[in-house]
């Protein structure tokens, strides 16, 4: 069962776009984060790593590239649709409990552990050290 409906994506974007997206996501450029109700969350590499949350069935949500915030849509976007699809029952199931997954392993950490690794992810990523100041 496809989360998405495909047809409506290609007439939504340039097609050179929704094809630029299906190359992501045949290269495996797609992690698709979590999948909750209706929302999809995916990281998607393009040059850069770029999140993109899209609403199934109807697709609205955001990218966080630029050509999402000049145009309204993207080819990351048509990624995510694209890996989306193409998921079976497993690995649907697998990315619905991701985010379940990881706050359990977390909760089982000390709280001191927990600071530590949230120290080393800021050190090695800058969006982590803003966010965490803020």
């Amino acid at each position: 069962m496809s989360l998405f409906d495909t047809d409506s994506w290609r007439e939504r974007m340039d097609g050179r776009w929704f094809d630029s997206g299906v190359q992501l996501a045949e290269a495996g450029a797609v992690d698709l984060v979590a999948i909750e109700d209706d929302s999809v969350t995916a990281q998607v590499k393009g040059g850069e790593l770029y999140v993109v949350t899209l609403r199934a069935p109807d697709g609205e949500g955001a990218c966080t590239c630029p050509g999402f915030e000049k145009f309204g849509a993207c080819k990351h976007q048509a990624a995510v649709v694209v890996a989306a699809n193409l998921l079976d029952a497993t690995g649907r199931q697998y990315v619905q409990g991701r985010l379940a997954r990881l706050r359990d392993g977390l909760a089982l950490e000390s709280r001191e552990a927990l600071i530590e690794r949230l120290v080393d992810l800021a050190k090695r990523d800058p969006k982590v050290l803003a966010g965490l100041e803020s």
